[in-house]
């Protein structure tokens, strides 16, 4: 995995993708294999997931790590977020591949 402010810099711009529906530019952050198999991560999907968190939530004016869960083949990161429109905190969970770090799966919880 990168370093913590490298790593610190990734997600912070994954959320940033997200504030923005920049689909293009996160398509090259996330696994070929997850691309390609359709599950999660589609065109439709993402731009339904950036309305909603807007919609509900707004736009992302923090962000904190909270600790890794190291795997066999991965690493799930946990971040702390907070958005313009929620008094609540919002944990982002990222796996990122440990061969090729790139996305595997992503959730937002709130």
């Amino acid at each position: 995995m990168p370093g913590d402010e490298e790593l610190r810099n990734l997600v912070q711009s994954i959320i940033d993708l997200h504030d923005t529906q920049d689909f293009a530019q996160l398509s090259s952050l996330v696994s070929k294999s997850e691309i390609e198999a359709g599950t999660w991560f589609t065109k439709e999907r993402f731009y339904e997931v950036c309305s909603v968190i807007e919609n509900e939530i707004g736009r992302n004016t923090s962000l904190a790590y909270i600790g890794s869960l190291n795997r066999k083949s991965s690493t799930l990161t946990l971040w702390r977020t907070t958005y313009t429109r929620s008094d609540d905190e919002i944990l982002w969970q990222i796996i990122f591949d440990n061969e090729s770090h790139k996305i595997k799966l992503m959730h937002v919880n709130w």
